[in-house]
Parts: structure tokens; C-alpha cells; sequence
């Protein structure tokens, strides 16, 4: 299609909410098959609360905040650079940003935190059906009541 002619690598698109203790439990579903990682957090909505207190902690705006914890993250992954993307989401639903993703985007499989379900419910089934790709949910870590 462009001038560059390499094939076109699938994302994994994970999604990370910051507020919730199990909010970065998909990372453990990554493995070696995953060359392009996209991660994702939101900027509105019940995910986002931890880094608006951040970002007022920091004096910074959300887009900010929301870049700097994707930072942390992926120099914690230790990921190749050109293995790494980073995007922030400040639409009003998640669902909506999370869908432009991967439908714009050559997409291996969609890794959500176990906290979305609780946070965002409906996503998972509402990404499946915009995708031929496996949307994963990770398995909570602890089981609460």
C-alpha cells in the first residue's frame, strides 16, 4: 500500500486501569508472540481515577499523567521500543475508543485487566463483536466475596 512494503505486523492491544489494584493483571497474559504491544489507558470514566489524582498530585493534565504511566509500564515490560506503542483514550466511553482501535488496526488479540468487567461492563462482549480477534479477559487475581 505505502512505500513500505513489510508486512503488516498485528497489534495486541492491551488495556491497563490504573485505579484498580488487579488494573494491569492483562500484562500477564503477554508472551513472545506479542511483537507489537499497544497499551491503552483511559482518560475518562471509572478507569481514569488514579490518574487524575496524579495529575493533580503532579500539576499536569491527563493526557500527561496518562503518557507518564504508560512510561512506568513499559520500562517495566522491557520491551523492545519499535515492540512498544503507547496510546491514551479521552473519549467518553471506552468501549467507543477501544472499538476505533481495533478495527483500524491489523489486531492479534485484545487483552483486557480483570477489573474491567467490574469497571467497564459489556466491553469484552462489545469488542468481540468488533474484531475477529480473541478478546482476552484476564482472570481476576483474587476472588473478593
Amino acid at each position: 500500500m505505502g512505500m513500505n512494503s513489510s508486512p503488516v505486523v498485528p497489534i495486541t492491544l492491551v488495556l491497563l486501569d490504573p485505579t484498580s489494584p488487579d488494573g494491569e493483571s492483562a500484562l500477564q497474559l503477554l508472551d513472545a508472540a506479542d511483537r507489537h504491544v499497544v497499551l491503552m489507558v483511559l482518560l475518562s470514566g471509572p478507569t481514569s481515577r488514579a490518574l487524575r489524582d496524579a495529575a493533580r498530585a503532579a500539576d499536569v493534565d491527563m493526557a500527561t499523567a496518562g503518557w507518564c504511566y504508560l512510561e512506568q509500564v513499559g520500562e517495566r515490560l522491557a520491551l523492545a521500543p519499535e515492540q512498544l506503542l503507547a496510546m491514551t483514550a479521552r473519549g467518553p466511553s471506552a468501549a467507543t475508543e477501544l472499538a476505533d482501535v481495533v478495527v483500524s488496526h491489523e489486531t492479534a488479540r485484545v487483552l483486557l485487566p480483570s477489573s474491567v468487567d467490574r469497571n467497564e461492563p459489556g466491553l469484552a462482549d462489545l469488542l468481540s463483536r468488533c474484531t475477529d480477534a480473541p478478546v482476552i479477559t484476564a482472570p481476576a487475581l483474587a476472588h473478593a466475596g
